[in-house]
């Protein structure tokens, strides 16, 4: 489910295709031109705008404005490829940091597996050294579907956040000037052109859950330390890079 915030961005961008069209116009065909309309855009954007244009029908139907939703064809995703980083591949692109908040960042990214606007809204009040644990939901913030998980830290980012809390001049573990980081996306790209590694902040996240699966770590436990409600998500897109995946059925197919 959309949150309101993204739902009204998705409504920015589809009214002016929809806003218009007569509700006997809106049918299979209406779908595929509008994904033509939007080819510029990614497949899940035009979804999440399709999404609110789906619930905008339901609603008029339940509320006996129209006497019946027509129903709104979502285009299918692909196959999904999961771009993510050999550990081998991360410390080269560490090296390539050139700012420590960049630095930071990375390491914070594939230590909790968190989106990239969750660790750039932490603060320090929420890195609990005494009990080892970082609270990726800000005190007060409702719970979305982007879910914002409690996991505790390594020895590693200890080490990093330890050392990171000494200097520090604002209440944000990612700053920059004293203050808040805007945007990761800059400094992240000018590592990853030091580095040589062609890589997105988000790919990070992928990253995390990938070693986590490559560990034998149970997928349940990936989808709480990711933030995920439903663990058969989790499942779908990370349960194939276990080296367990699969394995007990292969055997029993031997002759």
């Amino acid at each position: 489910m959309l949150s309101i915030k993204r739902a009204q961005v998705a409504w920015k961008a589809a009214h002016e295709f929809w806003d218009q069209m007569p509700i006997a116009r809106v049918d299979k065909q209406a779908t595929i031109d509008y994904r033509a309309h939007r080819k510029h855009c990614a497949l899940i954007t035009v979804r999440n705008e399709l999404a609110v244009i789906r619930a905008a029908l339901n609603w008029a139907k339940k509320e006996k404005l129209i006497d019946d939703a027509p129903f709104v064809q979502m285009p299918k995703l692909p196959a999904s490829e999961i771009g993510h980083l050999s550990k081998v591949e991360f410390r080269r692109l560490i090296e390539g940091a050139g700012r420590p908040h960049v630095k930071l960042f990375m390491m914070l990214a594939v230590a909790t597996g968190a989106r990239s606007n969750a660790l750039l809204d932490l603060t320090w009040d929420r890195i609990d050294f005494e009990r080892g644990h970082i609270v990726l939901n800000p005190i007060g913030r409702v719970q979305t579907s982007k879910h914002r998980a409690t996991v505790p830290m390594n020895d590693q980012i200890r080490v990093a956040l330890e050392e990171a809390k000494e200097g520090a001049l604002s209440p944000y573990v990612i700053e920059l000037g004293r203050g808040k980081v805007g945007s990761i996306k800059k400094g992240f790209a000018a590592a990853c052109k030091r580095s040589g590694i062609v890589a997105t902040p988000h790919m990070l996240r992928h990253s995390a859950a990938v070693w986590m699966a490559e560990d034998r770590i149970p997928i349940m436990e990936i989808a709480q330390f990711l933030g995920h409600s439903d663990s058969r998500v989790t499942e779908r897109v990370y349960a194939r890079f276990s080296p367990d995946f699969l394995a007990a059925a292969a055997r029993s197919l031997t002759w």
